[in-house]
């Protein structure tokens, strides 16, 4: 057994582990993410389907305005589709089968998640008005957050300092393989959205894009939580885990 703070963080491990969990939960994992996704696919649509260069009419201003208003929502459906994709990681290990998509929901603390990715936006934007160098920097230690939020049921701003606690010192395999999966995820995303225009067109593609490609964001971020937990000692054992996102206590 790796002693507790040593050992690294296997992308390869990660990766094989992703596969697995997405092959197990596809027909959970992909529906969940077209439905709790939903405003993020609309707002995507939205922006891309009217190029606003100038600001110069009423039209222009209010077009912008409720492309803001539809990315501000997306903040609940990362946050929620964050749990979501823990809760299929956890009950996998833990050889469980998936308690209702009710349940699951109702347990989670959707509050600090929200206002958690809210945060990780904010920083990691800023970090990018900066240089984008920063920005993949903050967003290597914050990433896994919201999982460890969920994990541990810690407010928002210890979620944050937790996250750069178990990150420290192995920043650069978190960024291969949690940064790396969502930039892929992203950035496969855009490709499949690219030679669209209609915004209607738009928005069901789009849909479906986030539906395939955001499991690979979401597993990432979980197990690459996880995996840092059981590096440092400190995982709490798979049943554990399990029970705990429904609220179960021994």
């Amino acid at each position: 057994m790796t002693p507790a703070g040593e050992g690294k963080l296997s992308p390869r491990e990660i990766g094989a582990e992703m596969w697995a969990v997405y092959r197990r939960h596809w027909s959970f994992l992909v529906p969940a993410a077209i439905v709790v996704l939903l405003p993020q696919a609309i707002a995507d649509a939205f922006i891309e389907g009217f190029h606003v260069d100038h600001l110069r009419t009423v039209a222009d201003f209010a077009t912008v305005g409720a492309a803001l208003l539809t990315t501000a929502v997306n903040f609940f459906g990362q946050a929620v589709y964050a749990g979501l994709a823990a809760a299929a990681v956890i009950d996998w290990r833990a050889g469980r089968p998936l308690p209702p998509f009710r349940d699951l929901v109702r347990a989670m603390p959707l509050g600090r998640l929200i206002v958690l990715d809210i945060v990780i936006t904010v920083l990691t934007a800023i970090g990018f008005v900066l240089l984008v160098v920063p920005g993949l920097i903050v967003l290597t230690y914050i990433a896994i957050s919201p999982a460890i939020l969920k994990i541990e049921h810690l407010g928002v701003q210890e979620a944050l300092s937790r996250s750069i606690q178990l990150v420290r010192g192995r920043a650069l395999q978190v960024f291969v393989t949690a940064v790396g999966a969502i930039i892929l995820s992203e950035v496969a995303v855009e490709l499949v959205a690219l030679p669209f225009d209609e915004v209607g067109v738009l928005t069901v593609v789009n849909l479906l894009a986030e539906g395939i490609f955001q499991p690979v964001e979401g597993l990432a971020i979980a197990l690459v939580a996880i995996h840092l937990l059981e590096l440092h000692g400190q995982a709490p054992a798979p049943d554990a885990m399990a029970r705990a996102l429904v609220g179960e206590h021994d």
